[in-house]
C-alpha cells in the first residue's frame, strides 16, 4: 500500500518489539524513506531489538543476509511502492505481511 497510514512501519514495529521481548533476536532494518523506526529507536526504548536505519538499496540483501547470521528474526520495513528495493527484500523473505487500509 503506497498510502502513507497504512500501518507497515507499525506492524513491523509491533512484531519487532514483541519478538524481542519473548527473548527473540530481532533486527529491524528500516528501509522506509522517512525511517520513522529509526527516529523511534533514538528515543530510548528498553527493547533488545536493533534498529538499522541506514540501509540503501544497493545494501538491503547483504544486510539482511548479514543479519540473519546472527539474529532469529530479521525484520524490513520498506516504503509501500515497488521499487527495486522492495522485490530484493521480498527475494530474501521467508514471510512477506501487508497490512492494508481500507479505501472507498
Amino acid at each position: 500500500n503506497p498510502k502513507g497510514g497504512a500501518g507497515k512501519s507499525t506492524t513491523a514495529l509491533v512484531l519487532g518489539t514483541t519478538l524481542a521481548a519473548h527473548g527473540a533476536t530481532v533486527t529491524l532494518l528500516d528501509c522506509d524513506p522517512n525511517r520513522p523506526i529509526a527516529t523511534w529507536a533514538k528515543g530510548g526504548s528498553s527493547t533488545t531489538m536493533r534498529v538499522m536505519g541506514d540501509v540503501g538499496e544497493s545494501g538491503i540483501v547483504s544486510a539482511i543476509d548479514a543479519e540473519r547470521a546472527s539474529q532469529q528474526f530479521v525484520l524490513v520495513d520498506l516504503e509501500g511502492t515497488a521499487s527495486r528495493m522492495v522485490s530484493r527484500a521480498i527475494m530474501r523473505s521467508d514471510l512477506v505481511l501487508i497490512p492494508m487500509q481500507a479505501s472507498a
